[in-house]
């Protein structure tokens, strides 16, 4: 039997405890197989993890690292010194990257002043550290990780009932390239057999439209997806394989758009919309009855994630770049 030792746990251990914790393990047995002190995988966890995010060795190394910088004294960061916008933007889910970064985007553009920048290290320090972040558990408002991929049963024999489907690689090079606007994917956001939510994001702005459905059908995904974008540039649509596609030749048609299908099982290759129906699923869980959300809170959904700033936009909002390219578009139309 071997004898456990106190020792410091180094990037190695907090990926196997991440492991072990998922494969079920407790917390006796991961402390023998890393052979450290039980009370040591005890404290890893209860510091560096989270109530809703559970422990993530990515987090908890750079948690460390960020302690370890500090020489193991942990300045204290309070509330006077982030603002209430800080706190807002992180309540509303913003990321510490994203928020500095946008605060650096205003005060370059001469709308903030430069003392009200903060940078993204010190607003994770006042979310750990400070009394307000610890009171208010900030750090549970954090996203972190990816969603699991899940296996889809059921939809293999269906696949076959959608005619004259044109395959995700013959789209042009303009449409992967994110070069012009115009060019949407779309997917159903599940919630229970029946009811979902249609996601339409488009690929340059990442701006998305987000409609709650009666049902899951051929025909109300047809009117949906024609009245959403009837008054929006459209020029292809990327669609997954789910039976509620079906009528995309009436689609097509009325939009005046060239519509792609990804490979069966291949729904990474909507990156963009995946990315966004991970977003909405923050605001309305796997489980939410969607039979009591109206509407108009979907809508509110659409508005926050459409006005947040993205690192991928340089932190401009999607609400900015769509409103940008189409000045862009009124003005090649008025010099010729």
């Amino acid at each position: 039997m071997r004898t456990s030792t106190y020792r410091h746990l180094i990037e190695h251990d907090r990926v196997r405890i991440e492991v072990y914790l998922n494969e079920g393990k407790s917390q006796y047995e991961i402390a023998q197989l890393l052979n450290v002190n039980r009370s040591t995988i005890s404290r890893e966890i209860r510091k560096r993890g989270g109530i809703l995010r559970g422990y993530t060795a990515k987090y908890a190394q750079e948690d460390y690292q960020r302690e370890k910088a500090r020489g193991g004294i942990k300045r204290k960061i309070e509330y006077h010194q982030v603002g209430s916008y800080v706190i807002d933007r992180l309540k509303a889910g913003w990321s510490p990257e994203t928020i500095a970064g946008r605060l650096k985007k205003e005060i370059k553009e001469g709308k903030r002043m430069l003392d009200e920048y903060v940078c993204h290290e010190s607003i994770y320090q006042f979310i750990f550290d400070s009394e307000y972040g610890k009171r208010e558990h900030l750090k549970e408002y954090l996203r972190y990780g990816k969603r699991r991929r899940t296996k889809q049963h059921g939809r293999r024999s269906q696949r076959s009932i959608i005619p004259n489907r044109v395959w995700i690689d013959d789209r042009t090079y303009e449409v992967n390239s994110r070069k012009t606007i115009g060019h949407w994917e779309e997917d159903t956001i599940m919630y229970g057999r029946l009811r979902g939510i249609n996601s339409l994001v488009e690929r340059k702005t990442r701006y998305v439209i987000l409609t709650k459905l009666k049902g899951k059908t051929p025909e109300e995904t047809k009117a949906v997806v024609n009245s959403r974008l009837k008054d929006q540039i459209c020029s292809t649509i990327t669609f997954d394989n789910g039976v509620e596609n079906k009528n995309h030749q009436g689609m097509a048609k009325f939009l005046k758009a060239k519509i792609y299908f990804c490979h069966p099982y291949h729904s990474w290759e909507k990156g963009t919309n995946e990315n966004t129906n991970g977003l909405v699923r923050r605001y309305l869980p796997k489980k939410t009855d969607l039979t009591i959300v109206p509407q108009r809170d979907v809508d509110d959904i659409a508005w926050e994630l459409n006005n947040r700033p993205r690192k991928v936009l340089s932190y401009s909002t999607p609400e900015e770049m769509l409103q940008l390219e189409y000045s862009k578009l009124s003005f090649v139309a008025l010099n010729h």
